[in-house]
Order: C-alpha cells, then sequence, then structure tokens
C-alpha cells in the first residue's frame, strides 16, 4: 500500500520521537511540527494525509490549530486526531467539537496509536532510509461502500460526515426524513445512518418507508441517537433498522458497525445477484429441455417417416422426391448429433474435462471437413457454401475447431433464405500478432443489436434462434472451445444484414502442418 505522511504537531522532544517511531513502523512518513502556528505552515505547505495534534501547544493551541485548518477546503476531510494528557471526557468532547476525529492519551501507547492510525489510514511497508513518499507507486482507493447519514443538527452530520470519510466512505448527507427518502431512493446507498428525533417524519418512520419501498427495502439502516431506552431499541428494530449507535457516540464503535453493517450488505448483495442469476439458468435450462424434446421429436419423425416409407415399398429410388426426402433425412439426423455433442461439450469444457491437443494444420483442410457436415441442410435450400481461406496454417485441435467451423456453418445456414450463401474466409490477424483473424459470414437477416453481446452465452436463445429454433448452446460451446485456444469471438456486424462471425486462432509455420485424420 502507499505510505501515507502525517504531520505530528507536538512540543515535548520524548513524545516527538515517539510519534515518529510509530508512524514509521506502521509504514508511514512523518512530517514535524513543534508548535501551534508552525503546524499550519506546515500542514498548508505539504498537506498531510493525517495530522497528530497536541491540544497544549505554544504560539496556537491544539483546539484552535484544528478550527483553522477544518475552515480550509483542503483539509475539510483528512484526519485530525487530538494528543493530549487531558483524559477526562469534557477534554475528549471539547477536542470533537473543534473538529478532531479521535482523541490519543499521552503518554503514547504504542499500540493504541498505531490502532488509532489503522482506522484512518492503509497499513503500508515500512518506510527504508532514502524512499520518499513519492517513489512509492500509488493503489487505487477502493471505497468501502457509500453512506447516507441523516441528521438535522449540522454540527452532527458534519461530525458523522468526517467519520465515515475517514474510514473510507463515500458520505450522502441529509437533513430530514423526507429528503433523506428521495436521496435513498435516487443514490441507493449502501447504508443508512438514521438520527430519530427530527422535524417532519422521524427516524423511525423515515426506516419503514425505506423498507417499505422495493427500490430501498435492501439498503441497512443503523441508528444514531440518544433514544437509546430499551422501548426506543425495540421500536427500532421493529421498523427494520439493523443496529442502533447511542449518541455521543464512540468513534471506534461507529466505525465497527458501519463496517460490520456494509460488509454483510455486500455479501447480501453478492447472493442476491447469484440467486438472480441462478434463477435465469435453471429457467433457461427448462427451457432448453422443452425446446430440445420438440426439435428432436420433430427431426426423429421425419427420419422415421422416410423409412417406413421406405420400408413398405411406397418410397424408391426410383421416386423423384426419394433423393430429397434422403438429404432431409440426413440432414435431421446430423443435427440431432449436433445438438446432443454440443450438449456434452459445453458441459465438459465447463467442467475443465475437455482439453485442447494442438497441432499445426491447414485451415483449407478443416474448413473442408466442416463444410462437407452441413451440405445436406444447404442443398435442401439451396444455399451455396465456400471457403476462401488461403494457405493460412493453425496451430488447433482440428477435432474442436472442425465443431467450431461446423457449428458456425450450420448456424449460417439456418438463418439464411433458400438461395442464399454462406461464406468461410481468412486472412493475417492484426500486425505483430501470431493469429489467424476466421470470418464466417451469411446473407440471412443478420443478429440485432440486443442479441450480439449474448449469442454466445449458454442457453441463450434471441428473437432469431426462438423463432428458428436451436439448443442455444452450438455458440457457447465455439466460445468455449475458442478461449480454449487463447483465441476470441464475436459478432462482428451487430444490426446488419448477414451475420459476420469473427474468431482468431494462434497461427502455425506451415513447414509444421500436421496430417488431419
Amino acid at each position: 500500500m502507499t505510505a501515507a505522511r502525517v504531520l505530528v504537531i507536538e512540543d515535548e522532544a520524548n513524545n516527538l520521537d515517539v510519534a515518529q517511531r510509530i508512524i514509521r513502523a506502521a509504514g508511514h512518513e512523518a512530517l514535524v511540527a513543534t508548535d501551534g502556528q508552525s503546524g499550519l505552515d506546515v500542514a498548508r505547505a505539504e498537506r498531510p494525509d493525517a495530522i497528530l495534534v497536541d491540544l497544549l501547544l505554544p504560539r496556537v493551541d491544539g483546539w484552535t490549530v484544528t478550527r483553522t485548518l477544518r475552515a480550509e477546503p483542503w483539509a475539510a476531510r483528512i484526519p485530525i486526531i487530538a494528543v493530549s494528557a487531558l483524559a477526562m471526557q469534557q477534554d475528549r468532547q471539547r477536542a470533537i467539537d473543534a473538529g478532531c476525529d479521535d482523541f490519543v492519551s499521552k503518554p503514547y501507547a504504542p499500540a493504541e496509536l498505531r490502532a488509532v492510525l489503522a482506522r484512518f489510514l492503509p497499513e503500508a511497508a515500512p518506510l527504508t532510509a532514502g524512499t520518499r513518499r513519492h517513489d512509492v507507486v500509488s493503489a487505487p482507493i477502493n471505497r468501502l461502500g457509500t453512506v447516507l447519514a441523516v441528521d438535522d443538527e449540522p454540527a452532527n452530520l458534519d461530525l458523522l460526515s468526517r467519520r465515515l470519510a475517514a474510514l473510507g466512505c463515500g458520505v450522502l448527507r441529509a437533513s430530514s426524513g423526507e429528503q433523506a427518502l428521495a436521496i435513498a431512493e435516487r443514490e441507493r446507498p449502501d447504508l443508512v445512518l438514521l438520527d430519530v428525533m427530527m422535524p417532519g417524519i422521524d427516524g423511525w418512520e423515515t426506516c419503514r418507508r425505506l423498507k417499505a419501498n422495493a427500490l430501498t427495502t435492501s439498503i441497512p439502516v443503523i441508528f444514531v441517537t440518544a433514544k437509546d431506552q430499551t422501548d426506543d431499541v425495540v421500536t427500532g428494530f421493529e421498523a427494520g433498522g439493523v443496529d442502533y449507535v447511542a449518541k455521543p457516540f464512540e468513534p471506534v464503535e461507529l466505525a465497527a458497525r458501519v463496517r460490520s453493517a456494509l460488509f454483510t450488505k455486500h455479501l447480501q448483495d453478492e447472493l442476491r445477484a447469484s440467486n438472480q442469476e441462478l434463477i435465469k439458468v435453471e429457467r433457461s435450462r427448462q427451457e432448453l429441455i422443452g425446446m430440445l424434446g420438440h426439435d428432436i421429436r420433430n427431426l426423429a419423425n421425419s427420419v422415421v417417416a422416410f423409412l417406413q416409407l421406405v420400408g413398405m415399398g411406397q418410397l424408391d429410388p426410383a421416386r423423384p422426391e426419394f433423393a430429397e426426402l434422403l438429404g432431409l433425412s440426413e440432414s435431421n439426423v446430423s443435427e440431432m448429433l449436433r445438438m446432443v455433442n454440443a450438449l456434452l461439450d459445453v458441459y465438459k469444457l465447463e467442467e475443465g474435462r475437455l482439453e485442447a491437443v494442438p497441432q499445426a494444420f491447414r485451415l483449407e483442410e478443416l474448413a473442408r471437413k466442416s463444410i462437407s457436415q452441413v451440405k445436406p441442410e444447404a442443398r435442401a435450400k439451396n444455399i451455396t457454401v465456400t471457403s476462401e481461406v488461403g494457405d493460412a496454417t493453425v496451430f488447433v485441435d482440428d477435432g474442436l475447431i472442425v465443431r467450431v467451423l461446423t457449428n458456425l456453418l450450420a448456424n449460417a445456414v439456418k438463418h439464411t433464405p433458400s438461395g442464399g450463401t454462406v461464406r468461410v474466409e481468412a486472412h493475417k490477424a492484426d500486425e505483430g500478432t501470431d493469429f489467424v483473424l476466421i470470418r464466417v459470414s451469411d446473407t440471412g437477416p443478420g443478429i440485432t443489436s440486443e442479441d450480439a453481446p449474448n449469442v454466445f452465452d449458454r442457453f441463450y436463445q434471441g428473437g432469431s434462434g426462438r423463432s428458428r429454433g436451436g439448443t442455444g448452446l452450438g455458440l457457447a460451446f465455439c466460445r468455449l472451445a475458442v478461449a480454449l485456444h487463447g483465441g476470441t469471438i464475436s459478432v462482428a456486424n451487430p444490426g446488419q444484414p448477414g451475420a459476420t462471425i469473427d474468431l482468431t486462432l494462434p497461427a502455425a509455420a506451415a513447414d509444421h502442418v500436421a496430417v488431419s485424420a
């Protein structure tokens, strides 16, 4: 993690030395000032990430230093931690009221100071001699979550906002229940910290309305209020709150409860998303079973009817329609085999049980095999299938890639009107890459912009897929098999007539070409 810079404003030399050692041990850089005025000067010049300020300082005291810095926009949200031998509750409260985020007693206890720093700053690797903060590569900031703070007292709202910002939360603010409801519905925060006693609708009623709204019902609510009697706590939980923090709150307690609520919310969101995805997949699987049963029954019935006619002597090779019906039966059997193979292959690939054993092959040979497998369907619809791949060679598992091309060609033939064309072509991919770009195009209606991002998903059935049948697995197999070779596959022209599918496969040297079985 990136080392932070912590300014220590302390006039006692021994305490200053101890604080610097603790800060460096935590992996941060220490800046120093020995009186209040020089502390302000250093803070403005260096703009540290956090400040430790003694309250009893010469020239300008720590309370004044804090109030002065809080009035300056750049320092409005940086953590300021009061340090003092004054240990009475009123001293702590006075520091908090001045704008401090926390309070540490002197003499320094290393564990306590390090724990306080850890609440506001990420741990970092210890700085070695000669290491400067700007020499360390900055890491991206990961937000803990977005919290909506609701309180009608501006001072309380400011204090809550500083605490939340110091935790790493994004902060939204509202000063009434009505405003909180509007912001929550619009922004969908991860957590609401809610005061109870407010003008207009109180916190309990605000919580009830949040829970009654489908858009905000999943947002957890923590009540932060002085109403902490048992009956009040019960009322809060009955309204839908998940936790309760009494005012005046302890910063450590508030931080722990906020972190716990946000962590739980993130887990619930992930669980909810996973559940929705499972529901979607299960619904698609059920639809697939119905379509498979219907499609296989129709295909099989056609083949059985042809064989029965031949068996009863009502159809023989001399009849002019014999060749057409024979070709149709062959096409139907091929389609049934592709359905079953696609179903088995997708599950094998997703379970990691299907492996590629690549060798160098001439792409022309693989394309020829694939075209031969779709010829019956193409002939039945008077569709011309051509291949112009030149002398391209690829380093692939020939069995898998023949099935990929067969699936793409069969899909193209299925969606191309009678008399149309389907074409396979290839050329070198982008300069500097060792991949071959293969393009399968047809003269059908094309793939819509809505369907294009999803056509390679398992079970997906776009508008055209539903109207023409299919398992929703053939293209899913293509995506998985191409990825297994380190390649990519996508719809090249979504929303345009004539579907074009582009896929890339690793190139191979021509002198290493194997003989495909």
